[in-house]
């Protein structure tokens, strides 16, 4: 699955055979073989992980949720023993990493928060999961160095231990427009827009 995000992260069909080539193509010490890469994605496939596409030669692409397994940083075992999110799109953000997993049913953060009712910590690792997943979005270059810039000035502000309010809400407003714009396809962009407002949400307007 890591191969796969930062070869194709972008949902581009992939020959899944070309990771056989790569150095990171091993499992206990030992190569690892066709068939073993196979059933592999036989099961990434069953829990939708990955997607089979019809070519010549069978490519498959990532998916949403596949997206979502790599980014949070876990085992793919991990992803797929989580609760079933129902209807609604929930998240876990894992201690002091930043990384999102858009399955899980707990939304849980590990910090504080100030008499302003901001946490800065939990902000901080807001900024860094919306910069891991800036490369999956797919962004035209402008918005992509804005979405970037944005991530970082949040990080930077939540960082300097009195942060201000209205410059979070202002930025993170912007963030959540470019992640609603049209220019955003898939499911990763409702899910970093829906833990954006999260996080900011209850601050004062600006």
């Amino acid at each position: 699955m890591r191969w796969l995000y930062d070869t194709a992260g972008d949902q581009t069909p992939i020959n899944p055979a070309l990771f056989l080539a790569t150095p990171g193509s091993y499992f206990a010490g030992a190569e690892i073989s066709a068939t073993e890469l196979h059933q592999a994605l036989s099961y990434l496939a069953e829990h939708k992980l990955i997607e089979h596409i019809d070519t010549d030669p069978a490519t498959v692409a990532i998916t949403p949720q596949g997206v979502s397994c790599a980014l949070a940083g876990g085992s793919v075992q991990d992803h797929v023993n989580q609760p079933s999110p129902g209807d609604n799109i929930t998240f876990h953000i894992g201690e002091n990493t930043g990384n999102i997993a858009a399955n899980s049913r707990d939304f849980t953060m590990n910090a504080t928060t100030n008499k302003d009712g901001i946490d800065p910590a939990a902000v901080v690792m807001l900024a860094r999961a919306l910069r891991q997943a800036a490369p999956v979005l797919d962004l035209p270059e402008d918005d992509a160095i804005e979405f970037t810039q944005l991530a970082t000035r949040i990080e930077t502000e939540a960082a300097n231990g009195s942060p201000d309010p209205g410059r979070l809400q202002r930025w993170g407003a912007s963030v959540i427009g470019i992640l609603n714009s049209p220019v955003v396809s898939g499911a990763l962009g409702s899910v970093l827009a829906a833990y954006t407002g999260t996080v900011l949400r209850g601050l004062p307007p600006a």
